[in-house]
């Protein structure tokens, strides 16, 4: 799916919902409803005796009340905080459920696309954008970073962009802690990897226009401002400017990934001896640091292999090919590893299969 608006492309987050209304008439594209506080986890936490969707429902309608023909309506998605940084794969079946749940929902009041933010694990983004794409939402996705891009878990925006937009997300930008000039060099780094538009997010209306104008040459192709009272002027030194983003240019994103680390693949991989799949495999990945390949192949023989290796993946320093003559483990793999897979081509698995499951789930069919 496309990135289906016209760019640039700027957005107000309405944080919570006590002026709506008054948001609109700022020049925004879309407006942001203050959904991002409403989480399975927090209702608990509250008590709150209103149905989960029923509060979702009036966020989202309090916003698109009189909305203008020409702004969009935009919602804020969360993480669950039932859902901690290491996972087993029923518990990304749960977050994916729970993110189609969300996602159906908000998409039935009329919403427009998706957001993603405040997210600090890539599994979870993973999950987040599967379920997207099942309902047919556009998504967009904001990392909150430092200036070396990556966030406490260490998890490195260049890997998650390389991993997110290969899966599907429409999307895919940073929110840094550092302030605009280092946001505007963050872009700059990842822009020539980017198959999609690049987002900037944060307090604009504190910026000048020059810093405006250096995030757009950086590479920022969608604004979402977080200003607490969003100023017209940035909306309109946004349209003054033609965005760089070309989605026809040629890109540098013939990359494998896992969480904190992006490998850009030479014409010629050369594959280990594969592994195989148990519970000392760890040792095995690490070891392999100090052979002369550049692509650790590993054989997967069941699901429960697949499992196995999500589990582990965390540890390689080499990009993962897998090689498997099951269909069924094959799609097992890539749908729960964290990162951009390799699949190695020689799979005694029927040739439309293999080239379906791997761009369904966005990996390196080598």
């Amino acid at each position: 799916m496309d990135f289906p608006f016209r760019l640039p492309l700027t957005a107000t987050d309405v944080s919570d919902d006590s002026d709506p209304y008054g948001r609109k008439n700022n020049g925004a594209d879309i407006i942001l409803a203050p959904t991002e506080n409403i989480t399975h986890s927090k209702l608990k936490e509250t008590d709150s005796d209103d149905e989960f969707s029923t509060i979702l429902k009036t966020a989202v309608e309090s916003v698109a009340k009189n909305l203008p023909d020409n702004v969009m309506i935009g919602a804020v998605l969360s993480p669950e905080t039932k859902f901690s940084e290491r996972h087993s794969c029923g518990e990304f079946e749960e977050a994916v459920f729970d993110y189609l749940e969300k996602i159906t929902l908000i998409k039935d009041c009329g919403a427009d696309l998706i957001l993603l933010k405040g997210h600090s694990h890539l599994w979870q983004m993973r999950a987040a954008v599967i379920a997207a794409k099942q309902a047919n939402v556009p998504i967009m996705i904001v990392m909150t970073v430092d200036d070396e891009g990556e966030n406490e878990f260490g998890i490195n925006c260049t890997a998650a962009l390389i991993t997110l937009q290969a899966l599907g997300a429409n999307a895919f930008g940073i929110e840094c802690t550092d302030g605009t000039d280092d946001q505007a060099e963050l872009l700059h780094n990842i822009f020539p990897h980017a198959e999609i538009p690049l987002i900037a997010m944060g307090k604009f209306a504190e910026n000048s226009p020059e810093q405006i104008k250096t995030l757009i040459y950086g590479g920022a192709a969608v604004f979402i401002d977080t200003s607490e009272t969003p100023a017209g002027w940035v909306y309109d030194e946004i349209r003054k400017h033609e965005s760089i983003f070309d989605k026809s240019s040629e890109k540098d994103s013939y990359a494998a990934a896992v969480e904190c680390e992006v490998f850009f693949l030479p014409d010629n991989i050369e594959l280990s001896e594969p592994i195989e799949c148990d519970y000392g495999m760890s040792d095995d990945l690490i070891d392999m640091d100090d052979e002369n390949i550049n692509s650790i192949c590993i054989r997967l023989n069941s699901s429960d292999d697949a499992a196995l290796l999500a589990e582990n993946a965390a540890m390689s320093r080499l990009p993962v090919t897998v090689h498997t003559n099951d269909a069924n483990t094959l799609e097992a793999a890539l749908r729960y590893f964290t990162g951009r897979l390799i699949v190695d081509s020689r799979c005694d698995i029927d040739t439309k299969d293999l080239h379906s499951l791997t761009e369904q789930y966005g990996a390196i069919l080598y």
